[in-house]
């Protein structure tokens, strides 16, 4: 009887720390997973952020050295400044799932930012607002990833 029960006991023992062994690995498993989506989340972002700043950076150098794009050229950096802007929309809406508050509040921001630019009717001055307000959200949204990631 005494070994049955020592017997008992040991696989007692067994079951209840494999338990909590596996119990412990899939949440560190699952922990693990949400912080990939979250990174990939941002980096996705920040790549679409740098896209909207394409635009008005390249358009504002032409400018400043005299030359005009291509229409290649314009065509090709009007097509990802609108993926860039249907991007920077969507991650508002859906992003929200794995952004922080403070990143969908700093592309609220960049939005307001940059559709208040140009408003004098300069071309140059629309560039340089519309610079001035991607890069700003740019560099807050690196930031954010940073403290929401936990990254140094």
């Amino acid at each position: 009887m005494e070994i049955f029960l020592k017997i008992l006991s040991g696989v007692a023992i067994a079951g209840l720390s494999s338990w909590i062994t596996v119990h412990l690995s899939l949440k560190r498993f699952r922990t693990e997973k949400w912080w990939e989506k979250k990174a990939q989340a941002y980096s996705n972002l920040l790549g679409v952020i740098h896209d909207a700043k394409a635009f008005a950076e390249e358009n504002l150098e032409a400018t400043c050295r005299g030359r005009e794009l291509s229409d290649e050229e314009d065509k090709e950096l009007r097509a990802k400044s609108r993926a860039a802007e249907a991007e920077i929309y969507r991650a508002m809406d859906v992003g929200a799932f794995y952004l922080s508050p403070e990143a969908i509040d700093c592309l609220k921001l960049y939005k307001k930012e940059s559709s208040e630019a140009g408003q004098d009717n300069s071309w140059v001055l629309y560039l340089q607002e519309d610079l001035d307000a991607t890069s700003k959200c740019l560099t807050s949204m690196i930031e954010l990833a940073r403290k929401d990631l936990q990254v140094k």
